[in-house]
């Protein structure tokens, strides 16, 4: 693997972390939206955020399992 693929690689990685911490802020504010205590928007953006990155990985580990 070149340092051209890593850094691709870092830069998809760095791409799935902001686009889960949206979705975990998008999830914490529908929740308080529905009138959550802020503990359980807390509990839910940390879901969406952790089936997010989940997903993201997920399929990092597929398609680089196909590139090899």
């Amino acid at each position: 693997m070149s340092v051209h693929d890593v850094m691709f690689l870092m830069l998809a990685f760095i791409v799935l972390t902001v686009l889960s911490v949206l979705a975990g802020a998008i999830g914490f504010g529908i929740a308080k939206w529905e009138g959550a205590l802020t503990p359980a928007a807390v509990a839910r953006g940390f879901i969406a955020f952790g089936a997010t990155f989940t997903i993201g990985i997920s399929t990092f580990a597929v398609i680089i399992a196909a590139l090899k």
